[in-house]
């Protein structure tokens, strides 16, 4: 009997002790009925909801392929950086890690990464049966020929880096010879002559190294440059360059089976037309030296 005082005694010291449960916490992260550019919601799809949530991996120096949502849905951005940026009215925003994105529904918009992966949860409101993204509508062949050309721009910060660690020279004559040879042997396979192959990717060239060299000079101005992971230029972004190539040779020779006929006012006019900074359209200027050049 006399331990009966002493296990209560007990009892009521380790209950006193114990952690109290950790309070709730709730963030709401987006609440909204307009888009990221200002756009306005619409009403859901018609028919049965559905609800979708999808993890996306983009790798590092990718752009996406322009389309558009034709339903409500928001992304959450866990890792990395993402540039998001509109066809038609110019606009763009850039997210980081921790932001979320209320999407565009119809615009046609795309993404694309810098130097590190992007990855993304994205929650979709639908309908059964209403698909969540669609390829944009077919361009004209300029437009779709200056989407790529400013692909390939987009990777001459991620060369800059890797030639920022190495101490290489910008100038690579060696390499800049072997992409231009192997522009024109693959040239006739694709419908371009030779010599406009060559001189549209020596301009190709000339432009990219326009931005290292800015790069490299803002870089050593502040005595280093940014610690963003690095992407490989060997075993990621040659071959991507290489991919960029065929691509760029399908669409010059689809430019030049279309070409406007104003070409030097048409291709000033696109470019004027396209949101970016003043270095970024000098190089597509560049890019384009004598894209409108008699053949």
């Amino acid at each position: 009997m006399t331990r009966t005082p002493i296990t209560l005694t007990l009892l009521a010291l380790l209950t006193g002790c114990s952690t109290p449960p950790a309070p709730l916490e709730s963030q709401v992260l987006l609440r909204t009925n307009t888009a990221w550019d200002g756009s306005p919601y619409p009403r859901y799809p018609d028919g049965p909801a559905e609800l979708t949530l999808v993890k996306i991996h983009i790798p590092p120096e990718t752009t996406l392929d322009w389309h558009s949502h034709p339903l409500p849905n928001a992304g959450y951005l866990l890792a990395g950086e993402l540039l998001v940026e509109t066809r038609d009215s110019n606009k763009q925003v850039s997210i980081k890690a921790g932001d979320a994105l209320a999407e565009i529904v119809d615009g046609v918009h795309r993404g694309r990464t810098g130097a590190q992966a992007a990855e993304l949860i994205v929650f979709y409101a639908g309908s059964q049966g209403v698909p969540l993204s669609q390829p944009a509508p077919a361009t004209t062949p300029l437009t779709a020929l200056l989407d790529s050309i400013d692909q390939r721009l987009h990777i001459a910060h991620a060369v800059a880096l890797n030639k920022w660690d190495s101490g290489q020279p910008v100038e690579a004559p060696e390499r800049e010879q072997q992409v231009i040879a192997n522009a024109q042997s693959q040239a006739l396979r694709f419908g371009v002559d030779g010599q406009r192959a060559a001189l549209f990717f020596a301009d190709q060239i000339e432009a990219n190294k326009l931005l290292q060299y800015s790069a490299l000079s803002r870089w050593h101005a502040v005595g280093s440059a940014p610690q963003t992971p690095r992407v490989d230029l060997g075993s990621q972004l040659r071959p991507q360059l290489d991919r960029l190539q065929r691509t760029l040779l399908s669409q010059l020779a689809e430019f030049d089976r279309n070409r406007p006929a104003h070409c030097p006012a048409t291709l000033a006019q696109a470019i004027a037309q396209r949101a970016r900074d003043p270095q970024q359209s000098v190089a597509l200027i560049r890019a384009t030296t004598h894209l409108c050049s008699p053949q």
